[in-house]
């Protein structure tokens, strides 16, 4: 319980980083209908575009926040018959309708209990503004500090926080499940499973129909933050990284996570036929963060991960334990290695991709597989100048195409002042081959201070834009979205 701070006085977000510029709370819920399209909409792309974005409703309890704390807000844009509409609406969690119906905030510090109001001690801080699910014919908004809201797809309605049903045990599930392109599976976990700090990871497998298959708990080497994970057709693979909790000192009101580079890194495989009971553990030969995923794939028996990597951790958000003027170092694409026939615990690393980037990308009806053509959120200063850094840290300006067949890079830069958020791939059609289809991305027209939706040629990036859906207004930048067809909506 927090008795130190004294509550803002009134309705004025805070002059910094997070909360001016571009980067300032947006706070709009409603619909456009008929948005302005420069070019022509693909005939093929029928459905919508959903992606979650951190839009704090109210100045925060502390007097200051970061840009991960923001409320779940959910952005919708559906296309039919090459027109466009756009809907835009809160995650109606628990932390929002309490907050709201104060009108003012009433929890503190990311994921720190000891940080929140008097008022709401011991209840759900759950924003729910990661990203979005789409499985068993259901939407869902995610956050991997809580369980799932379930959402209406057709006007994004809050339909409550979801236990699958009594199914799901943890209080928490991740915001980057992956999907069998070959059974339909989800593959899921989560970690501080009870709400609290913990070394221990729950792993599901869900069917098709939304059953669980399976539920199975492991222990990590120390409490980490486990953001994402890879999965191949045999395994499932977690990197255990050095962003670390330490209960002590966030009961005396400190950051969440911390960056400990004295500790090791680790990668747990699990094979998906046995479970958690054929663990092995391999030690990276340095200390790295994974940031997202790419991919996971075999060959022979060696189990490839393809992923975004650091050395630094995420100190745009959270600080170094050891220095606290560290600075965060950007990622690359990297192949971890390993041997699974190998009586051993090593690891190889090597650099695939020479080009710093993230918010990675795959044609998922390639996931699990080896797969040739990766996407990503990056900058390339031959282009266009870099952005001032943002809450999130440097803004991209780019997108990017590696194609690993050819080796070739592929850019499309977003213009003047102008920040892509992560491409979502779409296919043309389920049997194209792969890459062939389109790439969606936010763009924010900073100098406008308006949005818009670009739809590109995946295989072809600089030839520009195929379409610019234009939005009115601005909408929050975000981070992960998806496309659900038509069909799979019944629309």
């Amino acid at each position: 319980m927090n008795n130190k701070v004294t509550p803002p006085s009134k309705m004025l977000f805070p002059d910094d980083v997070v909360f001016n510029g571009y980067a300032a709370p947006v706070r709009i819920e409603g619909q456009v209908h008929d948005l302005e399209v420069i070019g022509t909409i693909p005939p093929e792309l029928e459905g919508a575009y959903f992606r979650n974005s951190a839009d704090h409703t109210y100045p925060p309890l502390l007097g200051k926040d970061i840009f991960l704390n923001g409320d779940g807000m959910v952005h919708m844009v559906r296309m039919q018959n090459g027109h466009a509409d756009l809907s835009m609406r809160y995650v109606r969690t628990h932390k929002f309708k309490r907050e709201r119906q104060a009108r003012k905030a009433l929890f503190g510090s990311y994921r720190n209990p000891f940080t929140d109001s008097s008022e709401v001690t011991g209840e759900d801080s759950n924003t729910a503004n990661t990203s979005i699910m789409w499985h068993h014919g259901k939407l869902y908004a995610l956050k991997e500090s809580g369980r799932p809201y379930e959402l209406s797809p057709v006007d994004l309605t809050t339909l409550g926080e979801s236990d699958f049903n009594g199914q799901l045990k943890s209080k928490t599930f991740t915001a980057h499940p992956k999907f069998d392109p070959v059974t339909g599976d989800c593959i899921a976990f989560a970690y501080n499973c009870n709400g609290v700090a913990s070394d221990e990871i729950e792993v599901y497998t869900i069917s098709k129909d939304g059953q669980f298959k399976s539920t199975e708990r492991f222990r990590a080497p120390y409490c980490s933050m486990v953001h994402d994970f890879l999965v191949s057709r045999n395994f499932i693979a977690f990197v255990i990284c050095p962003m670390v909790c330490d209960w002590e000192r966030v009961e005396q009101g400190e950051s969440y996570w911390h960056w400990d580079s004295k500790k090791k890194t680790y990668v747990a495989v699990i094979p998906r036929d046995v479970g958690v009971s054929g663990i092995r553990w391999y030690t990276a030969p340095k200390v790295a963060m994974q940031t997202h995923s790419f991919n996971a794939w075999e060959d022979g028996s060696k189990l490839v991960l393809d992923h975004f990597v650091n050395d630094s951790g995420w100190l745009s958000q959270f600080p170094d334990i050891h220095n606290p003027s560290a600075h965060e170092t950007p990622p690359f694409g990297e192949r971890w290695t390993i041997d699974i026939n190998s009586e051993g615990d090593s690891v190889d690393i090597q650099r695939f991709i020479e080009h710093i980037g993230e918010m990675p990308v795959i044609d998922p009806r390639f996931a699990m597989t080896k797969n040739r053509h990766y996407w990503f959120g990056t900058n390339n200063p031959s282009l266009g100048p870099m952005l001032e850094p943002g809450p999130k840290g440097p803004p991209f300006t780019c997108l990017g195409h590696f194609d690993e067949l050819t080796g070739k890079l592929d850019f499309f830069y977003a213009g003047p002042n102008s920040s892509p958020e992560e491409p979502c791939f779409v296919p043309r059609s389920q049997d194209a081959e792969e890459g062939d289809g389109w790439l969606l991305s936010m763009v924010g027209r900073r100098d406008e201070n308006r949005t818009d939706l670009v739809i590109l040629d995946a295989r072809n990036l600089s030839q520009g834009p195929i379409a610019i859906i234009k939005f009115p207004c601005r909408v929050h930048e975000g981070f992960h979205g998806i496309w659900v067809t038509s069909d799979a909506l019944g629309w």
